[in-house]
């Protein structure tokens, strides 16, 4: 009996490696749980084609907006775990666990990390015609109407994240004004419907030097390649205020190991591929290229350090 468990254990074995081997045979969906033209759009199709190129099979992204990301995370959550659907994430995987009282799904258990892709800084941009030409100026103006204005943003997301952070240490009480997308929020701006909002580098950074937005800030470190003449929060007064957007690729729960070893390898080596790096830097993002441990670890400190923002900040979870 024991003879025979073993040869069966050792069948099975070599059954899933030569399986694992074979992957993929075919397309694979990769769900963006954001609106198109967002800055988790912009990343995908920035390294989505060198990523198949090294799969050997289309990777086909499919848009699924909605409910901050959840709509396409659920999905994502009740594939089948066999490497042909898969899901980018953002921020909002990690401030969703706060923002919403039942999710469909649980953040961590539900999925398996594969790679950390990329981060980019969030910039406070307002329309032109805005009067202030400085972080300081515009804090002063915020603060002269303070409780009677709003500003735009995806819920959930890095934007909406360095807005809320933003009020806090600012002291200032402004609405937020929820948006299915970054991309939709910051047309608004454009259009002059809301005065301003924060957003990660990669959606504003055309308007900017369109000269349909005005840039005041970058809440980074140091300042951004994409838009070097628009200073840090540091610079402009607000000290120890840093807030990035980041992306990362998931899979559904029980996966197995050697598909998601295959995807993260593949993963890395497209982030380093000139054509995307190329087209990350044009859009301000910063490759990463971390793996399945790393990932895992970024969520869980971004689900803490945002629990504590939102809590302060009162915002109330949705059902």
């Amino acid at each position: 009996m024991t003879r025979i468990f073993a040869v069966v254990v050792l069948s099975l074995a070599a059954a899933t490696q030569a399986w694992a081997q074979q992957y993929p045979t075919r397309p694979i969906r990769l769900i963006v749980p954001a609106a198109p033209g967002g800055g988790t759009d912009i990343t995908a199709r920035s390294f989505v084609p060198a990523l198949q190129d090294n799969l050997g099979q289309p990777v086909v992204i499919e848009n699924r907006g909605g409910a901050g990301g959840v709509i396409g995370t659920d999905a994502v959550a009740k594939a089948a775990p066999d490497g042909y659907t898969l899901l980018m994430i953002y921020a909002s995987h990690a401030t969703n666990v706060t923002l919403v009282t039942k999710l469909p799904y649980d953040t961590l258990r539900d999925f398996t990390p594969i790679t950390l892709i990329s981060h980019e800084p969030t910039v406070l941009v307002t329309h032109p015609s805005h009067p202030a030409k400085t972080l300081g100026e515009f804090i002063a103006w915020a603060k002269e109407r303070s409780g009677t204005i709003s500003y735009a943003t995806d819920p959930g997301s890095a934007g909406f994240l360095a807005g809320e952070l933003f009020l806090q240490k600012a002291g200032l009480k402004v609405q937020y004004i929820p948006y299915k997308g970054s991309g939709p929020a910051a047309a608004d701006v454009v259009a002059g419907h809301v005065p301003y909002m924060w957003s990660v580098i990669s959606i504003v950074t055309p308007y900017a030097k369109g000269g349909r937005l005005k840039p005041l800030a970058i809440a980074a470190e140091q300042r951004a390649a994409a838009l070097p003449d628009v200073p840090t929060t540091a610079e402009g007064g607000m000290a120890d205020f840093t807030v990035s957007g980041w992306y990362g690729l998931v899979a559904p729960a029980k996966t197995p190991k050697s598909v998601i070893d295959r995807v993260h390898a593949e993963a890395a080596k497209a982030l380093k591929n000139e054509a995307v790096l190329q087209r990350l830097a044009t859009s301000g993002s910063l490759p990463i290229g971390a793996g399945p441990d790393e990932l895992d670890k970024h969520i869980r400190s971004e689900i803490v350090r945002w629990n504590k923002v939102l809590t302060a900040a009162g915002v109330q979870p949705t059902n």
